[in-house]
C-alpha cells in the first residue's frame, strides 16, 4: 500500500492535542511530514515551555502513524515555530524554566567524538569539518559525520546527499546513517526540506539533536574510530547543552584571520573549557589567497591572527586553509576536495590538518577522574582527587549550587536561589566522558553537568559557597525546607 500524507494526517486525528479535546491534525500542530519508503518522519509544533511535559504526545503520534498498514516505523520530533513578532533569523530563543531532555552518556561502537565548532557563522566551519572527517578517513580510520548545525544543515549538500533519507534497522529502533565517500552521515537536513527555515526554540533543537545523534546505529557497518560533529555556530544554550550531554574527546575551533572572528573563536574556546572539554587546536580558514594568474599571495582577511591567538591562549595551531575557488565550487557540487581531488595541494593541507587532530586526540588524556561514592543515605557525595584533595559534599549543596543554566543563569544577575532542598537525595550518578558526571536528584533535577574542575572548586570553596547561599536565602525570605 502506498502511504500518503493524507493518510498520516487522518491517523493523527486519533491523537488528542494538549487541550485534551481537539486532535493534532485539526489543531494544525503537524508542521512537516516526510515519507521515505515505508518510514515516516513528522514534526509536531508545541509551545516551547511545554515541551518536556508533552513527550507522551510525541510517542502517541509515533504509535498512531506506525499502526498504519504499510508503515514500518515512524519518527516524530517536537518543534516550536516562532510566534508572530519574534525573531526568526536563526537564533534560538530558549525557555529558561524548561530543562532540555537529557541524553545517554555514550554511543555504542564509537571510540572518539570530535566537535568542530566556531564562535560565529560564516567562517567555513562545515566545509572544514567534512574535510577533516575525510582527512581522518585517509589515515585509515573509520569515520562518521553528524551534522548538528540544525538551523542551517550543510552536510547533505556538501556530501551530495540532498534529497536522501535514512532507513531504519530491522528492529525499527534506530536509523541507519547514510553513506558518502565512505563516511557514515546523519543530518536533520535529511528530514527537513532544504528551503524550509528552521525557527525552533532551543529546547526543541536539543531534543531533535539528541534523537538524531543517539537514535542512530553509527556502528551499523562496523565500529567507528571517530565521529566528527559539525556543531551549530555560536555559544548559546544549544551549543553548551551539546557540549555537556555528548562525551566529547575534544573540540577543534575554526576561525578566520580577522580580529572580530577571533573574538568569537575565543568565546567558543571558553565554552568548551567551562565544561572541561579539551580543545585540540585552532584552525585558520580563508587564511590567504593565491592569485591563479601570477601566483601572488594575497592576505585578503589579514594573516596569522589565528596562529597568534592560539599561541596566546596556549592552544595548538593546526594550520591555515587557503581561500580557493576549487574548495568552494566542489563543496557546492557535493564533492569535497579531499575526496574528489585527493592529489591537490588543498586536499594535502586538509589531510595534514586531520593528522594533527588525530595526534592531539591520541595525546589528550583529559582531566584525572576522581573517585566518587554516594553515601548510604544518598544525602552526600564523597569525592577524592588523585592529588590528595578529598571532600564530602552534601546532596543539598550539590543541588542548590548545580552548574546548570536553570540555577546559574547566564550572568551573576540571573543566578537563581533554589529553596526547599534540605531533604533532597542523590538518585543516580552518571559519568559523562572523561571530564564530568551528571547527578540525578530525587526531585527530578538532572540537567547539571558537574565537571571535575567544578567539583574541585566547590570542595575548596565549600564553606564560603554555602555561607553565600544561606545569605541569599535569608535576603530573599526563603528557607531550606
Amino acid at each position: 500500500m502506498t502511504i500518503t500524507k493524507s493518510m498520516i494526517h487522518d491517523a493523527l486525528r486519533t491523537v488528542a492535542g494538549p487541550d485534551g479535546e481537539s486532535n493534532l491534525t485539526d489543531l494544525g500542530m503537524v508542521s512537516n511530514v516526510a515519507i521515505k519508503d515505508d518510514r515516516v518522519y513528522l514534526s509536531i509544533d508545541v509551545p516551547a515551555d511545554k515541551a518536556a511535559r508533552l513527550e507522551p504526545l510525541r510517542r502517541a503520534a509515533e504509535e498512531a502513524v506506525a499502526g498504519l498498514d504499510g508503515v514500518a516505523a515512524a519518527t516524530a520530533v517536537l518543534t516550536a515555530e516562532a510566534k508572530e513578532g519574534r525573531a526568526t533569523n536563526g537564533s534560538a530563543a530558549t525557555a529558561p524554566t524548561e530543562a532540555a531532555p537529557s541524553g545517554i552518556p555514550g554511543l555504542p561502537g564509537v571510540r572518539h567524538i570530535i566537535a568542530v565548532a566556531s564562535g560565529k557563522g560564516g567562517v567555513g566551519k562545515s566545509t572544514t569539518a567534512v574535510n577533516i572527517a575525510l582527512g581522518l578517513q585517509a589515515l585509515g580510520l573509520k569515520v562518521g559525520m553528524f551534522d548538528a548545525d540544525i538551523y542551517g544543515p550543510s552536510q547533505p549538500r556538501l556530501l551530495g546527499l540532498s534529497g536522501e533519507m535514512p532507513s531504519a534497522t530491522e528492529d525499527q529502533q534506530k536509523l541507519i546513517p547514510l553513506k558518502a565517500y565512505g563516511l557514515a552521515v546523519m543530518s536533520m537536513g535529511f528530514l527537513v526540506d532544504e528551503a524550509m527555515p528552521i525557527v525552533w526554540r532551543g529546547p526543541m533543537v536539543v531534543q531533535a539533536l539528541n534523537q538524531m545523534l543517539f537514535d542512530v546505529a553509527w556502528n551499523h557497518d562496523g565500529d567507528l574510530d571517530v565521529l566528527v560533529i559539525d556543531m551549530p555556530p555560536g555559544t548559546g544554550d544549544v551549543q553548551l547543552t551539546m557540549a555537556q550531554q555528548v562525551p566529547l574527546t575534544g573540540a577543534v575551533i575554526v576561525s578566520t584571520p580577522q580580529d572580530l572572528a577571533l573574538i568569537d573563536a575565543r568565546k567558543g574556546l571558553n565554552m568548551f573549557r567551562k565544561v572541561d572539554v579539551p580543545v585540540l587546536g585552532l584552525v585558520e580558514n580563508m587564511s590567504y589567497f593565491i592569485a591563479p594568474d601570477n601566483g601572488k599571495r594575497w592576505d585578503i582577511f589579514g594573516h596569522g591572527g589565528a596562529e597568534k591567538e592560539a599561541e596566546k591562549l596556549g592552544l595548538a595551531f593546526l594550520g591555515g586553509i587557503p581561500l580557493h575557488m576549487d574548495i568552494r565550487a566542489l563543496s557546492d557540487e557535493g564533492k569535497p576536495i579531499t575526496a574528489s581531488q585527493p592529489e591537490s595541494k588543498e586536499a594535502e593541507i586538509y589531510r595534514e590538518l586531520a593528522a594533527k587532530v588525530w595526534e592531539a586526540v591520541q595525546d589528550s588524556k583529559g582531566v584525572e577522574v576522581p573517585v566518587m561514592k554516594v553515601s548510604q543515605g544518598r544525602d552526600s557525595l564523597r569525592i577524592a582527587f588523585k592529588d590528595g584533595y578529598s571532600y564530602d559534599l552534601p546532596a543539598e549543596m550539590l543541588r542548590v549550587l548545580s552548574p546548570s543554566a536553570e540555577v546559574q543563569g547566564h550572568s551573576a544577575e540571573q543566578r537563581v536561589t533554589v529553596p526547599g532542598k534540605r531533604n533532597v537525595k542523590i538518585k543516580e550518578l552518571k559519568p559523562v566522558g572523561k571530564y564530568a558526571a551528571k547527578i540525578v536528584f530525587d526531585d527530578g533535577h538532572d540537567t547539571g553537568l558537574y565537571s571535575w574542575s567544578y567539583l574541585l572548586e566547590l570542595g575548596k570553596e565549600k564553606d564560603a559557597r554555602w555561607q553565600g547561599y544561606l545569605e541569599d536565602l535569608a535576603a530573599k525570605g526563603l528557607g531550606r525546607g
